[in-house]
């Protein structure tokens, strides 16, 4: 009895080892065969060199390039100041008011800096369309963002999960 289960368990793995396999390519028939450089996209250059660029698509290609929404609360300055990397003595880029919708896309590692990316009006009393930052649907692979919109690092502590 033992025998034939063995060999029964046997030739399933046999068989199974066997079957045709796909690969990746045939999946994605529209995926990029150029390696270095699958997207096609150049990186953004930015003047400052410690300057470190937020990472959309880290949930991996099912979900939204950047998966929670937020709002900006108070700040003891006013303003909550974005920042062009995730630590307290990174160039100050902008500056948010209290209540502006952001797309977080990323933490530092001791989830003290959120990376973000917002769409800032040229006129705040202007009551147009908010640009598609296009990071509400999901991306191919993770990548620096390079959108339309602005992207920098805010203090986790000021800002409030709204979504996600």
């Amino acid at each position: 009895m033992n025998r034939t289960l063995l060999a029964a368990s046997l030739l399933c793995l046999a068989t199974t080892a066997c079957s045709e396999s796909t690969q990746v390519s045939d999946d994605l028939p529209e995926s990029s065969a150029y390696l270095e450089n699958p997207t096609g996209r150049t990186e953004r250059v930015e003047a400052d060199p410690t300057a470190k660029p937020v990472r959309i698509g880290e949930g991996g290609p099912r979900f939204d390039a950047c998966q929670s929404v937020g709002k900006v609360g108070r700040h003891v300055s006013g303003s909550l100041p974005v920042l062009s990397a995730p630590f307290d003595a990174a160039e100050k880029i902008d500056s948010l008011a209290a209540g502006q919708t952001i797309h977080i896309c990323t933490r530092s590692i001791d989830q003290q800096w959120l990376g973000i990316v917002y769409d800032q009006p040229s006129d705040p009393a202007a009551t147009g369309t908010p640009v598609d930052c296009g990071v509400s649907s999901p991306v191919r692979a993770k990548r620096n963002y390079d959108g339309p919109c602005k992207s920098g690092w805010v203090e986790s502590t000021y800002v409030v999960l709204i979504a996600g």
